[in-house]
């Protein structure tokens, strides 16, 4: 039914304003594309539809390549994102019975990776928006029909008890659940990969006796065992970040998030404990693990299209979901900076050129995701863990080893 009613085309007189690109979502993804586009010269509307952007109790991950990514559209933002994050210097692997599989400094230690927390990424986005960007809280995409304005095709923009949108480009930056994509690529709801996670934001003063590996706010944690995983780590120079992960055959959310998390890990080590009573019950975050296999086209190949989870939802087992996401981005201004929104063809064009680059690339890490997501509920995933942790910590102090003796 959706589809008959984006098919239509209406011919309008209007001359309301028009939005260049109007963008679903206000997360990382969402923020970096209004970023990059607005560089080029365009005028943006990114609507949301939360009433308010809340402090998420998660954190993330990011590398070398999803900071070379949000360079390339602001060196300057880029900057500013790494001082919100910490690169673990300390990292610990053990059982559910306390016992210590791995304690040294961190793999990572050294390099560009980092930890923060969503909040913080997404704030720092939001607040340095430039002015050609508007942002439209409480606005839920309904649908969307298209229309003629003296010749050219448009997109009217249907919000749930909101004004309707005019843009000549429409992107989804709406997550798993896209409302965009239940549209273009129509495949149904998101599929449940029999994980449960819970995640949550603690401030380390609530946690005053913090011992290794926490104790210079650089460090990284990790309790694995009985085919559940807990991690916790340094996500701010005042705020540590923990997630767990467990099977569950369905993904119903309980009248109590924190009494189900707690019975999960129920008699894990004491930190485990410590960290889920220290945070605010109504902040933990109960979902399940979504993800949907890989499609060969994302949007109508005419004005609309997707990025990040609303393009190539995965587990997050890789690490790379906020990293896709703004490379997506990088890939879709690349192409958009040499297009004329107000050509149908050229446009079209430019969004088949950029989903084809973009799912030669994320097609194969969603299918790795899922599989190395299967991989982290095995009975020997602590071991082989351990194993990674020790290998890749010898290769990186050969390679220093080397390099300060000018081999």
């Amino acid at each position: 039914m959706l589809w008959n009613k984006v098919n239509e085309m209406i011919e309008v007189n209007s001359t309301d304003n028009v939005l260049d690109v109007a963008i679903i979502g206000a997360g990382p993804g969402g923020l970096s594309a209004a970023h990059a586009l607005a560089r080029l010269g365009f005028s943006i509307g990114v609507f949301e539809q939360a009433y308010i952007l809340r402090p998420i109790g998660a954190a993330l991950g990011m590398g070398d390549a999803g900071y070379t990514a949000l360079a390339k559209i602001d060196p300057q933002l880029a900057q500013q994102v790494r001082l919100l994050a910490v690169n673990p210097k300390q990292q610990m692997l053990m059982r559910p019975n306390g016992e210590v599989l791995f304690a040294d400094e961190s793999p990572l230690a050294g390099t560009g990776f980092t930890w923060l927390c969503w909040h913080n990424l997404q704030t720092c986005l939001y607040k340095a928006l430039p002015a050609t960007v508007s942002l439209h809280l409480n606005h839920t995409l309904i649908g969307f029909t298209r229309t003629s304005v003296q010749g050219q095709e448009q997109l009217r923009l249907k919000f749930r008890q909101q004004e309707d949108v005019s843009a000549r480009l429409l992107i989804g930056a709406d997550g798993y659940n896209s409302a965009v994509r239940s549209i273009t690529v129509a495949d149904g709801v998101p599929l449940y990969t029999g994980t449960m996670t819970w995640r949550g934001i603690v401030k380390r003063k609530n946690l005053p006796s913090l011992t290794a590996p926490f104790v210079e706010s650089a460090g990284f944690q990790l309790v694995v065992g009985e085919k559940k995983n807990f991690w916790i780590m340094d996500a701010g120079t005042e705020l540590l970040a923990w997630g767990g992960t467990a099977l569950r055959l369905n993904h119903s959310k309980s009248s109590s998030a924190l009494e189900t998390v707690l019975q999960i890990f129920e008699q894990w080590p004491p930190l485990v404990e410590s960290v889920i009573t220290a945070t605010k019950p109504e902040s933990i975050i109960e979902t399940g693990v979504f993800d949907r296999e890989p499609v060969p086209q994302w949007g109508d190949l005419r004005r609309v299209t997707l990025l990040g989870d609303a393009a190539h939802p995965m587990r997050p087992s890789l690490g790379l979901g906020t990293t896709m996401a703004i490379q997506d981005v990088v890939a879709l201004a690349k192409v958009l900076a040499r297009t004329d929104l107000g050509d149908g063809e050229q446009l079209g064009v430019a969004l088949h050129t950029y989903e084809q680059e973009r799912i030669a690339i994320s097609a194969p890490l969603q299918r790795l995701a899922r599989q190395e997501g299967a991989n982290s509920h095995t009975e020997d995933q602590a071991d082989r863990l351990k194993e990674g942790f020790l290998a890749a910590l010898a290769a990186r102090r050969q390679a220093s080893q080397k390099h300060f003796s000018g081999d």
